[in-house]
């Protein structure tokens, strides 16, 4: 337990960052994203565009971004 796979989205924009999370612009639509459920939460930041996270399984599948 506690394993978790990463899925990796291009963010197109974060749009806006706070202390826990990160409001990013996916798709064309904006989607909060935990600090918790991203692979090193510190190599993004406001303004940032056109980069690829890596999520944790479950909060991809939670936002609709995995199938599985």
């Amino acid at each position: 337990m506690g394993f978790s796979r990463w899925v990796h989205i291009l963010v197109e924009k974060v749009v806006r960052e706070t202390e826990k999370a990160f409001l990013c612009q996916i798709d064309g639509e904006e989607h909060w994203l935990p600090k918790s459920q991203i692979s090193d939460p510190d190599d993004y930041g406001e303004g940032n565009e056109n980069c690829e996270m890596s999520v944790t399984e479950f909060i991809a599948r939670e936002k609709g971004f995995s199938d599985e």
